[in-house]
Order: C-alpha cells, then sequence, then structure tokens
C-alpha cells in the first residue's frame, strides 16, 4: 500500500519538485489549493506526510497544531524562509522545518514508520483469516467463504496453534461421542473444506495431513474480526 504525501505550497517550482521527489519514492501525492481540502484530508486520515509552506496566511502555527492533535501520526514538514520565526512551528508539533533550497532534500531522506493500516495490509497479504464476528473465512485475496459451525470449530484449533493438532483433539472437540468411524469423517471434514475454498477462491487452502498424527496448518492465519 502506497504512503501518500500532501502539498499545500505557494510556489509552483517548488510544488513541481516536491511532486517528483515523492514519485520518486513511490508515494502517493494530493496538491492542495485549499485550506478547506487540506483540512478535511487531513481528517480523514488520507495523508501520512504534509508538506506546508508557512507563507500561506491560513497555515500558522495555531493550524499547525489541530493538524496534530487531529493527526498524531502526520509527518509535518513546514517549508518557509525566516528560520528565527520557525522554532515556534516545532514547537507546535511539527517533525522537519526547511526551507525552499532543501526540501527536496529533506523529501529524498524521509524516513517513515509504516501506519497502522499498512502494517495490518502487509499482515492479510498472504494470510488466511479466520473472523469470530461472521464465522467467516477470508482467503488472502479477502474472498469470503462461509463455514459450518464444525468447519469454524476445526480451522480454530488448527489457526490456535503452529503445531499439528492430533486426530484425538479433534475428535474430542469437534466430532463428539464414541465413533468407530472418527477418523473417516474427520478425512470428509477436510475433504469438504477443501473443495469449498477452492471453489469459492480458486485456492488450495493449507491444511497439510500428517497421517498417522493429525493435521496442521502451513500457511500464515490469524483469527480477527
Amino acid at each position: 500500500m502506497k504512503q501518500t504525501a500532501g502539498i499545500f505550497v505557494d510556489h509552483r517550482s517548488i510544488e513541481s519538485q516536491c511532486i517528483n521527489a515523492f514519485n520518486s519514492k513511490n508515494f502517493g501525492v494530493n496538491v492542495f489549493s485549499d485550506p478547506t481540502a487540506l483540512f478535511k484530508s487531513i481528517v480523514e486520515a488520507q495523508l501520512d506526510v504534509l508538506v506546508v509552506d508557512s507563507g500561506i496566511e491560513s497555515e500558522d502555527v495555531r493550524m499547525i497544531e489541530r493538524y496534530r492533535i487531529i493527526s498524531p501520526k502526520l509527518f509535518i514538514i513546514i517549508l518557509g524562509e525566516n528560520s528565527g520565526a520557525l522554532h515556534e512551528y516545532i514547537e507546535a508539533g511539527s517533525n522537519v522545518v526547511t526551507d525552499l533550497q532543501n526540501i527536496v532534500k529533506v523529501i529524498n531522506e524521509l524516513q517513515l514508520e509504516k501506519s497502522v493500516k499498512q502494517l495490518i495490509a502487509e499482515e492479510i497479504s498472504d494470510t488466511w483469516r479466520l473472523s469470530p464476528a461472521d464465522y467467516h473465512l477470508y482467503s488472502p485475496s479477502a474472498k469470503k467463504i462461509k463455514l459450518t459451525v464444525r468447519e469454524y470449530k476445526f480451522l480454530t484449533l488448527l489457526f490456535e496453534t503452529n503445531k499439528v493438532v492430533t486426530k484425538e483433539e479433534i475428535k474430542r472437540q469437534i466430532i463428539g461421542g464414541e465413533y468407530f468411524t472418527a477418523d473417516q469423517r474427520i478425512a470428509l471434514l477436510v475433504a469438504r473444506l477443501r473443495k469449498k475454498v477452492h471453489i469459492e477462491t480458486g485456492l488450495s487452502i493449507p491444511i497439510k495431513s500428517d497421517y498417522t498424527n493429525g493435521y496442521v496448518f502451513a500457511g500464515p492465519s490469524c483469527i480477527r474480526k
């Protein structure tokens, strides 16, 4: 997932330089021409970085304080020439104060922590997710698979450990009763689940069988709403 930079400056040439610098770092870029649109974007948490010109009347110290309160993780770069007065912007919560000559260098050296949203997106990009909210399985491609109660309980057992879940444990918690055909019932449960997932997603669910002991989920997995 791309990080996004916002640019609100009063110099067309500097705007172009900032756009090129952010593009070279694979950022998405939003250019703002009025403070209302910028404020809305910050409220909606659309930005990871903001370059703002202190020479624009609306972008005073108090406004930067508002941005910081609304978006604590926003990386704010203040652009200005009067370094003596710009220390107030640092006190207001901006991360960097720089001038026209050094703005591109600041962007090129920018190192941001990944946002929670990005970390979650990366985590689930190859992860099978079991949701206790709706009792569905979600594939890495975010396709939803409706589960039976028994299938959900079975996957919960597998997801809660990275070790082999024994057939005895599966019999006790999932199958129940004193079935002489419990092994066959487990095998049928797994076969039906594999078929269902493949039909719904085109993927093979990574349930591996240890023929003498039980089953293990061999791919990245999580249980989360």
